[in-house]
Formats: C-alpha cells, sequence, structure tokens
C-alpha cells in the first residue's frame, strides 16, 4: 500500500512500508526507507518527499493484450523488482504459460508478491489414440529462491494445468479404433483419434479466456475439453479452455467430459469404450479406456519452501 498523499505520516508509516514491524527501531537513515525515495545515504532528506510513494511495483498493464485481455507471459520476478521488494499483479491482469515445462511466474528473488489477477499454468495434451501418452499440466508459479511470501488475495486466482485425458484404443483391434484425450485446463490440446485409416482432428486449446474448440467427437471446455466418442465413433479430443473458474466439456456420449474445478473429470459410464478427458485447473487427466492414464495436475505453486496467505482460490498443489 502507498504512503498517505497528506497529513500526518511517521516514520513508522514509512517503516511499515518496506516491510518492518510496527513499534520497531527505525531511522530515517535506514537504506530500505531512503530507498523509497531513491536517495542515497548522503542526499538530504524530508517528510514531505515521502508523500504517495510505495515499496511495491505493480506489474504494467499498458502491454499487448489476448483476447482482449491484459496479460504477460512466462515472466521472472527479478526483472520488475529487487530482493525484498513487493511485486503486485493487478486485478485485471493475467499471467500465464504456454509451456507445460515453464511456469507463468518464476519467483527467483527473496520478495513478496501480492496476486490481485490471475496466474495460471499450461494444460496438458490429450493422448493421441493408443500410440502417443498424455501429458501432465505445467505449474502457475515457480519458486526457486528463500524468503518469498505470497499473498494470494480475495477474487485472484492461481491455477495449475489441468492433466491430459488418457487416450481410448479397442482392445481387438487397436489400429483400427482409437480416441483422442481431452486437453487439460488451461490451453491443452486434444488427442487425435482413428477410423480405420481416417483420422480425427484434435481440438486445440482456447487463448486468454477462451474456451478450446472441439475435436472429432469431443468437445472442448472452459477447463478441460471432453475425450473422444467410443461405439464406432472414434473421435479426436477437445481442447482444454483457459477460462476461470470454467467448466468441462460436454460428456454426454462424447466420452469423459473434463471438470471445471479442481475435481478429477468424470470417465462417463462406459469406462472402457472411451477417452478420457482432460483434467480440470490444477487435477489430473482422466483415464481413457480403461488402462490409458490421463497426465498429472500442474501444481499452483512448486519449489523451495515459502510462505503462503490465500483469501481467493487456488487449483493444484501449494
Amino acid at each position: 500500500m502507498a504512503l498517505q498523499a497528506s497529513g500526518a505520516i511517521s516514520l513508522d508509516d514509512m517503516h511499515v512500508e518496506v516491510g518492518g514491524t510496527s513499534g520497531t527501531t527505525c531511522s530515517l537513515n535506514d537504506a530500505d526507507i531512503r530507498a523509497l525515495i531513491s536517495v542515497g545515504d548522503s542526499g538530504q532528506q524530508s517528510i514531505q518527499q515521502y508523500y504517495g510513494v510505495s515499496s511495491e511495483t505493480n506489474l504494467p498493464t499498458g502491454g499487448s493484450q489476448v483476447n482482449g485481455q491484459v496479460q504477460l507471459q512466462q515472466i521472472t520476478a527479478s526483472s520488475y523488482i529487487s530482493s525484498g521488494e513487493t511485486l503486485r499483479v493487478p486485478s485485471n491482469m493475467w499471467v500465464w504459460s504456454d509451456s507445460t515445462s515453464v511456469a507463468a511466474l518464476i519467483i527467483d528473488i527473496p520478495c513478496t508478491v501480492i496476486n490481485d489477477g490471475k496466474i495460471i499454468g499450461k494444460g496438458g495434451n490429450g493422448g493421441s489414440g493408443y500410440s502417443t501418452a498424455s501429458t501432465a499440466g505445467g505449474p502457475a508459479i515457480s519458486v526457486t529462491a528463500s524468503g518469498v511470501t505470497i499473498t494470494n488475495s480475495f477474487g485472484a486466482y492461481i491455477a495449475g494445468g489441468g492433466g491430459g485425458g488418457g487416450s481410448y484404443s479397442d482392445y481387438s483391434n487397436p489400429s483400427d479404433a482409437q480416441a483422442g484425450g481431452g486437453g487439460g485446463a488451461g490451453g491443452g490440446n486434444g488427442g487425435t483419434g482413428r477410423v480405420n485409416s481416417g483420422y480425427w482432428q484434435a481440438g486445440v486449446g482456447g487463448s486468454l479466456n477462451a474456451s478450446g474448440t472441439d475435436g472429432g467427437n469431443g468437445s472442448g471446455g472452459d477447463g478441460g475439453g471432453s475425450g473422444g466418442a467410443s461405439g464406432g465413433h472414434y473421435g479426436g479430443g477437445g481442447g482444454g479452455g483457459r477460462i476461470l473458474p470454467g467448466v468441462g466439456g460436454n460428456s454426454g456420449n462424447l466420452g469423459g467430459g473434463g471438470n471445471g474445478s479442481n475435481a478429477a473429470p468424470s470417465t462417463g459410464t462406459a469406462v472402457f469404450s472411451i477417452a478420457g478427458g482432460g483434467g480440470g485447473w490444477g487435477a489430473a487427466g482422466a483415464t481413457g479406456g480403461g488402462r490409458y492414464a490421463g497426465g498429472a495436475g500442474g501444481a499452483a505453486i512448486s519449489g523451495t519452501s515459502r510462505t503462503l496467505n490465500n483469501s481467493g482460490t487456488i487449483y493444484g498443489s501449494t
């Protein structure tokens, strides 16, 4: 929070602003207090210079947008603040990843991160037929430094990507009958399916705040997409969306439906003849055909030990 812009201001106010404990010893010449107004140890100071200043740095919102959403992709804390400072994610911002191996936000220095917006990992891809395995969802935040505090504010989200759904293949003739798994929440792609020599196209994961597209028979979801169907219709899986909190692709007769929350997706009623739905945010994808496993859900926060204060919504492990 910024210091007051007018009226009474005290040295204790400044000390609290830079992370100190109210009522403890401090001075106007402390390095962290001087840093609020970028004054060196020989610079002259007055109380009035501190009106309205803040130790926090807000992520910039004037850059590019995706689907009308203010966004930053795959960032590190040290690109915006120095050790010991505070970084805030504004309420109208998405911080996201488009790689399951790279977190949306990497916290690589001792600092405090306050999230008022949405920080999301990448969804895993659904399995394709019997030949390609599903993949796990990616993390939203990776912590690589000690001395880190994360505060997730009321109304904010930290969500790991959902795991891709497992594929299905006909036990008696796996080369002829295949169905693709659904994509995980966070933009995971569905897997391709096959009937005889013809292939069913897989659904593509959605962009920010958008649903995934439909596959050959699996529907795209706001969260995890549904798997491809069986019963003579061996389709491609639906793509996972990037909508929070989101809902899964419609299961119906289309195979397993991906759940839109941090719960496991449904596998439908004919467990041995459908592909698995993609996992909801931070959740594993469903097993396809009773044997081809879905990918694991991505962590909300992974890495070294940190302090977490949560008043918002978190999908995935912390």
